[in-house]
């Protein structure tokens, strides 16, 4: 029998590209049982957007962003629990093969592929080079990206979330929970945003990332609170 599953989008002014994860989702050949898109008080029509679609449960939080997954997280009761940000997009057939690679595996926790959408070379190179180091130190550094997560439902709401203190909570909760436990890259694609690079140029953004890295490899997620990459503030 496939697991329940339980989607959660935490969303802060996502009004230009929450619906293209929303109608994603509508199209998955393997339609998961329930939605929550957190919103963490945004003063565009994000809501009004996650309201369009009658699957999706819209619930009320406040920044930072560990404080929404948190929110929907609590709230669900599916055996898997997959945490999206509000501008990810998905392959038509995402979810029935990342779970049912999830689920074959008997993993606690998992994360994707990466790939930037319709983006530029530089930017795509970029990203082969991360999805390349995340498959061969998966058994030693578990990493990710909260783009996309999954935990096992049981696992993730007997823990105590992701860590608001932390710029980077996704990282660290993706360290956390996989100790003693089951993790691996799930070997499907889920498309990311490239709006970072175009906003902070692609070798400023790069430097950040390598450097957020080195951070991450030496277990100090703090650090990188003091890094100048801010969360829902974005052109679109």
């Amino acid at each position: 029998m496939m697991s329940k599953t339980s989607i959660v989008i935490p969303a802060l002014n996502e009004e230009r590209l929450l619906g293209g994860l929303l109608s994603d989702l509508a199209g998955q050949t393997r339609t998961p049982d329930e939605v929550f898109v957190v919103d963490a008080g945004s003063e565009d029509a994000t809501v009004a957007v996650a309201e369009g679609y009658p699957f999706v449960r819209v619930l009320h939080s406040t920044p930072p962003v560990a404080l929404g997954r948190n929110a929907g997280g609590v709230r669900t009761s599916g055996d898997v629990i997959v945490f999206f940000d509000a501008d990810a997009r998905l392959p038509k057939a995402f979810l029935a093969d990342f779970l049912g690679g999830f689920e074959a595996r008997g993993l606690d926790v998992a994360c994707p592929l990466y790939y930037p959408y319709r983006s530029t070379r530089a930017v795509e190179r970029f990203h082969d080079l991360f999805n390349l180091v995340t498959r061969a130190f998966q058994n030693l550094l578990p990493s990710g990206a909260g783009t996309c997560i999954a935990v096992r439902g049981d696992l993730f709401r007997a823990s105590s979330g992701f860590d608001p203190a932390l710029k980077f909570d996704d990282i660290e909760l993706i360290r956390r929970l996989s100790r003693g436990r089951r993790f691996g890259i799930v070997e499907k694609m889920v498309f990311v945003s490239d709006r970072r690079y175009r906003e902070g140029g692609f070798v400023r953004t790069v430097a950040q990332y390598s450097l957020m890295g080195l951070f991450f490899a030496l277990g100090r997620y703090e650090w990188a609170n003091h890094m100048n990459y801010k969360i829902g503030e974005h052109g679109g």
